[in-house]
């Protein structure tokens, strides 16, 4: 059998501290009380405003709900707030992105409450894509093959850039004017404006994009000029000292004592990292029984006031109810990583050395004779 020296090797306690880290940023991010209230708030704010008929002040609320929490319902109410101020393009894309996301709930979940909701939620935005189409104006951008092959193309609709999986697809615009540009490096860029109509359908082809003029090379000076002109001195090498060479080379003379190594103290370095690890995995068993409180008063929530009967729920008490599950898989993932944390944080605490030797040396120097003695 091998013997070993009792001493973690680097890519061990790497390991350990690249875990330790993630831990507590982990724990700093999740404990984070006012998540939940904050979202809520917007969405009560939004949904006033919007009742109000304060569409300038609802929309930018409900931008930031979906953007906090990006559930079908609040996407929904987002999509109403724009086309109430007229962006139907905007609109018509928010519930195009339902109805896709809905599809995909309904194909892929397991839970009858989450896919009765999204099949409401896609069947609402889908109803409401088929209101808006006959208002919108449709414009198909053609993008030549020559032209999609160029490198670093960017090919922007009132200056907003589309991907290549949009071109020569219908795109909702709203009725007025537009401008479709592109561009790449080296190339003169191409522009067209249009003008469209509630209803209309277009198509422009994007042309084919010229080269820019290459740079004109400054002309050369006559030999006269170049011969009255100062010299810069910025191709003479440097200048080196002189040597004396009966002197010879001058030496630094060698110190006659190698200064003594810095002892060690109690907390070496390694003790430092598993100290570390060890508060990093304390901290996350502490987060971690924060979500297992908070999966219980969830789960309570979700059955207050008959939210849920069973596994079958309302919107509010599936939203409860998913939130325990999330808190409850949270804390569960928080207790088994602390756990690893703290105990490898013990480990390299225990097995740190307790006082690393010294090394100490010295020369003596005489008329004939050169002598180096040292203590290892």
């Amino acid at each position: 059998m091998p013997k070993t020296s009792g001493k973690p090797s680097a890519w061990f306690v790497r390991s350990f501290v690249a875990l330790g880290v993630v831990l507590v940023a982990a724990g700093a991010g999740a404990a984070d009380p006012a998540g939940d209230a904050k979202v809520n708030a917007l969405f009560q704010e939004a949904r006033a405003a919007f009742i109000a008929g304060d569409y300038a002040t609802a929309c930018p609320k409900y931008e930031e709900v979906v953007r906090l929490r990006p559930g079908l319902g609040a996407r929904v109410g987002l999509g109403d707030c724009y086309r109430k101020m007229g962006r139907l393009a905007r609109a018509w894309e928010t519930y195009r992105a339902i109805v896709d996301d809905a599809a995909r709930i309904v194909a892929t979940s397991k839970s009858f409450t989450e896919t009765s909701t999204a099949r409401k939620r896609g069947d609402e935005a889908k109803a409401r894509m088929g209101e808006l189409e006959p208002r919108l104006g449709w414009i198909t951008i053609a993008v030549p093959e020559a032209v999609a092959a160029l490198p670093n193309l960017v090919v922007t609709l009132d200056g907003v850039p589309i991907t290549r999986e949009v071109f020569g697809t219908r795109i909702p615009t709203e009725r007025g004017e537009h401008v479709i540009d592109a561009s790449a490096p080296g190339k003169k860029p191409w522009e067209k404006g249009l003008a469209i109509a509630e209803g209309a359908e277009l198509t422009v082809a994007v042309q084919a994009l010229e080269d820019e003029a290459a740079p004109q090379p400054e002309p050369k000076k006559p030999p006269e000029a170049q011969q009255n002109e100062p010299a810069s001195g910025l191709g003479t090498p440097p200048s080196t000292p002189f040597l004396d060479p009966a002197q010879g080379p001058r030496v630094s003379p060698a110190p006659d004592r190698i200064p003594e190594a810095p002892k060690d103290g109690f907390f070496s370095t390694q003790r430092a990292i598993g100290l570390g690890l060890g508060v990093a995995g304390l901290g996350a068993g502490a987060v971690g029984a924060y979500f297992g409180v908070r999966a219980m008063q969830k789960r309570d929530e979700s059955e207050i006031d008959g939210h849920c009967n069973g596994n079958v729920c309302n919107e509010l008490g599936y939203d409860a109810r998913k939130d325990a599950y999330q808190s409850g898989n949270l804390s569960t993932g928080l207790f088994v990583a602390g756990g690893v944390a703290f105990a490898g944080g013990l480990a390299l605490f225990l097995t740190a050395p307790k006082r690393s030797k010294t090394q100490t040396s010295s020369i003596i120097l005489g008329p004939s004779s050169f002598l180096w003695t040292g203590r290892f």
